[in-house]
């Protein structure tokens, strides 16, 4: 975590740096469109939360399946160990019959 925070830290400061050493205006283009004449700074900002936005949305999904799996880890741990319980319980009560019988024959 401290990696992704010093990155993101990286990662801004290097972008602050662009935009106020760019503050041109630029036209974008895209296929058949074209935007009037916009600063790149705006550009680069909206570029920026654009990936941002994409990259929380991505990390939330994977967020949800890690969540589901734990759960689900969780359900399956908890049969478990009532199905040990329950072997545990029937293993005492076999060796109590076993000492029972043992001490009949004696």
């Amino acid at each position: 975590m401290q990696v992704y925070l010093v990155g993101a830290v990286l990662f801004l400061a290097a972008m602050i740096t662009f935009i106020f050493q760019n503050p041109a205006a630029v036209e974008i283009r895209f296929i058949t469109w074209s935007s009037p004449q916009i600063s790149l700074a705006l550009v680069v900002l909206v570029a920026a939360l654009g990936g941002a936005l994409i990259t929380f949305l991505l990390d939330t999904v994977r967020y949800f399946k890690i969540a589901r799996t734990i759960k689900e880890l969780r359900n399956h741990n908890s049969t478990l160990q009532k199905q040990i319980q329950e072997l545990q319980a029937q293993k005492d009560k076999l060796e109590q019959q076993v000492a029972s019988s043992s001490e009949v024959t004696l």
